[in-house]
């Protein structure tokens, strides 16, 4: 059957990257029979680099439709090569006969299920051509993984730390199942089975379950519970911080472990699927419409790479277990960028020009993050070929969820038609906020985003949250907290790390679903030197998916910037607003300047961390514009005490040029007197057309409030404090309010 659609988009997109992979695949000297793809050796990342690519090319080599011409293999080398691949990967294992290309062997580790899992479908798309040997080495290394899950590692779950484990935890599971399915001859494979349903339920497994009667797969959750993976919000601390993007990886191996059973023809665990209808509604909410992740709390990692690519076998799972018809549109959307960035590689490489330092700095890295591309773009093509498009699968909808929160993390978010605003404290780089329209996902950049930005001479600077506070209201939120600026691994020898700034900080997403107020106040600790103080930080990415472009225009002008020109600039808004491409509006409401900086090099890295400080080495991922207030962008020694910058602003999802500066207009005189120093106190006219007030204490004291007009004191729920004009209320220390007035 001629297959069209997406699965010919997929396709087509593997055809062009094959070219590509010829660089990076190696010929073992000792066994011939042996081709391994990037650096061959046995360590988790190059083996799951692997893997990953093997998968691709072996999806290629099964399809009938594969243009041969596109990819530069004849289709007896497209198999040729997928074997080779696959032997590789089956002897080099502590099952098989030989070795990686580092002479040593490959398994029995926390993750040495996943490259497993992620192949299957590819080994599943070669089966007719696979030998006796194949075959044998397939089972050896199936068993082999097995037995020692079974005998020599130990299942852990928890909300933080190093035993918060939903994705290793599922996808171990999965290998224990998908090896009891396969081998039900095996000594051992009603022992597998059942262990592998018990690390499924401890999964996406949630505080609720430690005494849910709810009984899957004939037993009590609660019998099978090991300890909560997720908040019982949805949220997931994985790394250290609110992850959606492992959240996605979780659910990517429920994909891969429901279409195996799915490919059997019969049904998998009840246990893999538990809590995935729970969690997809808060997930769908954090995907842009043009298929983007929406990381409301960060990425340590390269962007629009990994956790984004492995959307794809969780929109598919979506598709046929839920019948979600939204998830189509995402796959178009996100393909459509893929095409975009790969359409300007000349051999049709998918991150070549924008990694090409990483490429240089770490191969490893660079083939990991091109295989997990391939792979994932594979599951697409193999599964919308293999069951049809879904055609048969009824369709339905999930609502995503409208606003969201979550006290441990200091997460807030609401998400209306015009504006998709979020804030975290426990951030992967904390703090950081969204506000933007749901369509403009280009713009969204996760870095201390709308959290001003303060850096030392080291080669790691960090904010450290002191404290936080959050209330929710319908239709917005307010956060108030304080963080304390370090620089870490100076130049010198022996020199120390610093604390450079202490910095108080509130935002408010108005209930008018258009704008958020911002208010920033940072001072220095000691005598210190600093590469950078910025108040505001608002980082538009001007890179190659948003086509290397963006304008930001005034009254009576606009600037063009272009990214990767090499160049750099400084431009002030001459009456303190500026609208980005008429999708977004900024409005300085006190404090300083606005400006806008353009730099010559791409400032998004992977974060540096103590044994990774050196990770601008590897180039930056992304060029981005800053968005800034009082903006110090050259090494400056600052006295103790001496003020950073102290800013209020508002920044205007879905804003026009226009209405922008009607927004600037109705704005030109928002702070009020404040009762303290600490307090800062603004009147501010929403896009709505109604005025509020917004209040935040930055001091470590209670301070009385009070209005000159009426109004209501928003508060969590349905709820809100009638206030009366001249009326006192207390406002506790570290806390921000917003009061609609009447």
């Amino acid at each position: 059957m001629t297959t069209s659609g997406l699965a010919a988009r997929y396709r087509a997109a593997l055809e062009c990257w094959l070219p590509s992979a010829r660089r990076w695949l190696y010929r073992l000297p000792h066994d011939p029979e042996c081709l391994c793809y990037g650096v061959g050796y046995h360590n988790h990342w190059a083996i799951q680099a692997h893997t990953t690519a093997f998968a691709a090319v072996a999806s290629l080599a099964a399809d009938p439709e594969t243009d041969t011409d596109r990819t530069g293999f004849s289709r007896d080398e497209l198999l040729e090569t997928a074997l080779a691949m696959l032997r590789f990967t089956l002897r080099g294992h502590l099952a098989g006969s030989g070795a990686c290309a580092d002479g040593q062997r490959w398994g029995h580790s926390w993750i040495s299920a996943l490259c497993q899992e992620r192949m299957q479908h590819g080994v599943e798309a070669i089966a007719a051509a696979l030998t006796p040997r194949d075959l044998e080495g397939l089972r050896a290394m199936a068993l082999s993984e097995a037995d020692w899950l079974l005998d020599h590692y130990r299942l852990v779950a928890g909300l933080t730390g190093p035993t918060n484990r939903p994705e290793s935890n599922l996808w171990n599971g999965a290998l224990l199942c998908r090896t009891a399915a396969l081998y039900p001859e095996a000594p051992r494979a009603d022992a597998y089975l059942d262990r592998g349903q018990v690390f499924l339920i401890n999964g996406l497994s949630m505080p609720a379950d430690a005494t849910s009667p709810r009984r899957l797969d004939g037993r009590a959750v609660r019998e099978s519970f090991v300890g909560a993976n997720v908040f019982d919000s949805g949220a997931c601390n994985h790394h250290g911080y609110l992850n959606f993007g492992y959240l996605g990886i979780t659910l990517s191996n429920v994909a891969m472990l429901h279409f195996f059973y799915r490919g059997l023809g019969r049904p998998a665990p009840e246990a893999l699927y538990h809590h995935v209808a729970d969690v997809w509604p808060l997930f769908k909410a954090c995907i842009f419409p043009d298929g983007r992740l929406a990381r409301i709390g960060g990425d340590t990692r390269v962007r629009y790479c990994y956790c984004q690519d492995y959307l794809i076998p969780i929109w598919l799972l979506m598709r046929d277990l839920l019948g979600d018809r939204d998830v189509e549109a995402f796959e178009h959307g996100w393909l459509d960028q893929v095409a975009t960035e790969q359409s300007r590689q000349a051999d049709g490489a998918f991150l070549g020009e924008r990694l090409a330092a990483m490429a240089d700095a770490s191969p490893l890295y660079y083939t990991r993050l091109e295989g997990d591309r391939a792979v994932t773009l594979s599951m697409g093509a193999c599964w919308r070929r293999r069951f049809g498009e879904f055609s048969a699968v009824p369709t339905a909808t999930t609502a995503p969820l409208q606003a969201w929160q979550d006290a441990w993390h200091g997460a807030c978010l609401v998400h209306t038609p015009q504006r998709l605003a979020s804030w975290a404290w426990g951030a992967a780089e904390a703090p950081q906020g969204l506000c933007l329209h749901p369509e403009a996902s280009s713009m969204a950049e996760w870095q201390h985003n709308l959290a001003g930005h303060v850096a030392g001479p080291g080669a790691m600077n960090s904010a450290v949250v002191q404290r936080h506070h959050e209330t929710a209201f319908p239709g917005g939120f307010a956060t108030c907290g304080r963080v304390q600026w370090r620089s870490e691994k100076l130049y010198a020898e022996g020199e120390p790390d610093v604390d450079t700034a202490l910095e108080d900080l509130a935002v408010a997403a108005l209930p008018d679903g258009v704008t958020v107020v911002g208010l920033q106040h940072a001072r220095t600790l000691q005598r210190v030197f600093l590469r950078e103080a910025k108040g505001l930080f608002l980082q538009i990415p001007n890179d190659v998916y948003n086509g290397f472009r963006r304008t930001y225009a005034w009254a009576g002008g606009s600037i063009d910037r272009r990214g990767r020109d090499g160049m750099t600039s400084r431009d002030n808004a001459p009456d303190g607003w500026l609208s980005v491409d008429d999708r977004l509006g900024v409005v300085a409401l006190y404090g300083a300047p606005l400006t806008v900086l353009h730099p010559a090099e791409p400032r998004i890295t992977i974060r540096a961390y103590p044994w990774n400080a050196h990770a601008r080495a590897a180039g930056g991922c992304l060029y981005v514009d800053q968005i800034c207030m009082g903006a110090v962008d050259t090494i400056t020694a600052c006295p103790p005490e001496t003020t950073l910058f102290d800013v209020g602003f508002a920044v205007l999802a879905g804003a026009d040029t226009a209405a922008t500066g009607r927004f600037a207009e109705a704005n030109r005189q928002t702070r009020l007197t404040a009762p303290a120093a600490e307090v800062r106190l603004l009147r501010v006219r929403g896009a709505d057309g109604r005025d509020y007030a917004i209040a935040a204490n930055f001091g470590d004291a209670p301070q009385p409030i009070a209005l000159p007009w009426p109004g209501r004191l928003l508060t969590a729920g349905n709820a809100a404090t009638a206030l009366a004009a001249g009326e006192t209320w207390e406002l506790p220390a570290g806390q921000a309010a917003v009061v609609a007035l009447a």
